[in-house]
């Protein structure tokens, strides 16, 4: 189901082989690990402000006076009010699934409302041309323009608790506190940016949208302006990969699509809204109809799931890959680990993200993972795991 992303070399890839990052591979991208210090990375991310190029992200623009309420019969959570006949304000936003008939997760999303005529619906780049093509059917006489906008915009992010303080300085008018997914339009470096309020790391974090030929310039800028050492190798602003970015979303406990939860290949094996551990924040109970809203609606009611996505906690610091398998006390087994890491906060503790059968998600269930030779304990624990 998903699309290539068009550009595995992305408009600021030159840019970080210039200054010796390592890379990764994301579907067809090649994204930046590291920059070379990823412990610094990930400092800049829980003290200061970490900068974090987002290739793999898409946009589809949506026009028209119709917009909110057509997307309000297509996705979970609540874009248009059909009895107060009015939906998202300017600078307001939600997150989303889309789901199939059947209820299971095709595609995550954050819908924003700009208010200028344009809502903005950012998600994995790769589902951005498919999901635009499943919406066109449910288009008939509807005012709405769909434009995939991938590769026409770039996005970068702005993590950590010194992140509003660079964009204040960076941009023009002065933001403020955003609201979670509010955003905002300013200009930056002469380039018109929409910023968006995500805290997807746990920490403060605002993503910026822009036009891709400006996307060289902003970088750089940034950069130039606010990642050189001011005093005693103290820095506003560390450009940081996804090694340092990926610790601290594990941290928070904030799943990620195609990793933790659904399935871009085969959305039949997708999971549930009420197995992502996002229920909250991205269904809303109380809106009308959409499509695989009697599921979603039916296990919400009898308050059940065969699965959840918890936080595990593991022995001896040893740490499972992602893919591991779960046991339980009797060596069958009840799930899988999808994302881990080693958290320098907690002492370096190995944590994971992973699914687990019921009843043995509840918190405190102890089960067995194979973790570097052994068989380690992992015990269901809260997330996040940092506040």
């Amino acid at each position: 189901m998903t699309d290539t992303l068009p550009n595995p070399l992305h408009p600021l890839h030159p840019l970080h082989l210039q200054a010796g990052a390592e890379f990764q591979a994301y579907a067809d991208l090649e994204i930046v690990s590291t920059f070379g210090e990823p412990q610094a990375e990930y400092s800049a991310i829980h003290k200061g402000c970490g900068l974090l190029d987002m290739p793999q992200r898409g946009v589809l623009e949506l026009t028209g006076r119709d917009r909110l309420a057509f997307l309000n019969n297509l996705v979970t959570n609540l874009t248009w009010d059909k009895a107060a006949k009015g939906g998202l304000a300017a600078g307001q936003g939600v997150y989303a699934y889309y789901l199939n008939a059947k209820g299971r997760v095709i595609a995550d999303m954050n819908v924003l409302e700009l208010g200028d005529g344009r809502t903005l619906v950012e998600m994995d780049g790769r589902m951005v041309e498919p999901v635009r093509k499943m919406f066109d059917k449910y288009l008939f006489l509807e005012q709405v323009t769909m434009t995939n906008r991938v590769g026409a915009l770039h996005e970068v992010a702005l993590l950590g608790p010194g992140a509003l303080a660079v964009l204040d300085a960076a941009a023009e008018p002065k933001l403020g506190e955003l609201a979670p997914l509010g955003s905002a339009r300013v200009r930056m470096f002469d380039a018109d940016v929409v910023v968006y309020r995500d805290d997807l790391a746990g920490v403060p974090a605002y993503g910026l949208l822009f036009d891709s030929a400006e996307a060289r310039a902003v970088w750089m800028t940034l950069v130039s302006r606010f990642g050189e050492a001011a005093e005693l190798g103290k820095r506003a602003l560390r450009p940081v990969g996804w090694a340092a970015f990926n610790a601290t979303r594990i941290e928070a406990g904030r799943p990620l699509f195609d990793v933790d939860f659904g399935n871009s290949a085969d959305p039949d094996k997708s999971v549930l809204p009420a197995e992502t551990g996002q229920f909250d924040r991205a269904v809303s109970v109380t809106k009308g109809c959409y499509l695989g809203q009697e599921i979603v609606a039916r296990m919400h009611a009898r308050q059940q799931v065969a699965k959840q996505l918890v936080g595990l906690r593991i022995e001896d610091d040893s740490l499972p890959m992602a893919g591991a398998p779960l046991f339980d006390e009797g060596h069958n087994q009840v799930g899988v680990v999808t994302s881990s890491t080693v958290s320098p906060v907690l002492s370096n503790a190995a944590i994971c993200l992973g699914y687990v059968k019921r009843p043995l998600f509840a918190e405190g269930s102890v089960l067995q993972v194979p973790a570097e030779g052994g068989m380690r304990r992992a015990t269901v624990v809260k997330t996040p795991f940092v506040m």
